[in-house]
């Protein structure tokens, strides 16, 4: 595996950070390449922006609200926040999974935005302006179709109910039952994650121009920053029952893998009845994680240039997983 990782950051200029585990077994993770465009070579504990991976964790934080007695997925959004109007007549289960209707902010009029100030510190009440007067794509319930906003609107959910910060939330709800090491919201000002290379930034890479636009209007939706084994630790508990009761994470997991999607995870690949994924992508970025809790077979991918693709590595690492 060493040499796989060693052969594929050297033909890029950033690196990788692999997590694998097969039976429950110890988890191994390896490591290659560049930092980022300040230098350096990624460690194990190296922080990656992950991207949408921040939806699992934001929809098990909500679905926590549900053991707890404090919400029903058929409730509607604004039955427990009425200030979230623009998810009027849309259920809190209709949001985790991406069936509320609702625009997707990423798609018109951010990209320019944040091109345009990159140092601007964006709310979600600024993300969610961008979509404010826009039409839904469909009525709640009739169809799937991805939409970022339904996690700004879920994460704002979560502050309204519980009366904390999305970063609190996240400290005392997964990070700190689970011993996670460095798995933040950022921007964190304390902690600082490695640079990422993509086309897409001023100057190639992440030292071109300031990240804080680009962070802050992923928020809930986008905004995790995480390393392999933490990512390991978190999908192998909420798979295994120490994060949601076995009804909530059926509910969770419900439609897969026949749907693809359900309230914050996909199915895994190849698709089974049980095994579940995520992925992310953020200028610089990708990521990937991948459990099954029947096989216990685990399988986490983070990447810091997003100009490569990461289909055939990933193949590639998924026949040692299946050969060990």
């Amino acid at each position: 595996m060493q040499r796989l990782l060693d052969k594929w950051a050297s033909e890029g200029r950033g690196g990788v950070a692999v997590a694998l585990a097969s039976h429950d077994n110890e988890l191994t993770v390896a490591t290659a390449g560049s930092a980022g465009p300040s230098g350096g070579t990624i460690e194990p504990n190296s922080m990656f922006r992950v991207g949408s991976l921040s939806k699992t964790f934001v929809a098990a934080m909500l679905l926590q609200l549900v053991d707890e007695g404090t919400i029903g997925l058929d409730d509607l959004v604004i039955d427990h926040a009425p200030e979230l109007t623009i998810a009027d007549g849309v259920t809190i289960r209709q949001l985790l999974s991406h069936r509320s209707g609702l625009p997707d902010y990423a798609d018109g009029e951010l990209a320019p935005a944040v091109l345009a100030d990159p140092a601007k510190t964006w709310t979600p009440a600024d993300v969610l302006e961008l979509v404010a007067n826009q039409p839904r794509d469909f009525e709640p319930g009739a169809q799937f179709a991805y939409s970022n906003t339904n996690y700004i609107v879920a994460g704002l959910l979560l502050e309204h109910i519980t009366g904390m910060t999305l970063a609190e939330n996240l400290q005392s709800r997964i990070v700190e039952p689970l011993g996670l090491s460095n798995t933040y919201f950022a921007p964190d000002n304390a902690r600082t994650p490695i640079g990422g290379f993509s086309n897409s930034l001023p100057g190639g890479d992440t030292n071109g121009a300031s990240y804080r636009a680009l962070e802050t209007a992923a928020g809930a939706a986008g905004a995790l920053v995480s390393t392999a084994a933490d990512l390991s630790t978190f999908i192998r508990a909420l798979a295994h029952g120490q994060l949601l009761k076995p009804a909530t994470y059926a509910e969770m997991t419900r439609g897969l893998p026949e749907d693809g999607q359900s309230l914050g995870v996909f199915a895994a690949d190849p698709p089974s009845a049980t095994g579940i994924s995520n992925s992310g992508a953020v200028p610089g970025f990708i990521a990937y994680m991948q459990y099954d809790p029947v096989t216990e077979d685990l399988f986490v991918l983070l990447l810091n240039d997003d100009t490569r693709s990461p289909e055939q590595l990933g193949t590639d690492l998924s026949e040692i997983i299946r050969s060990s």
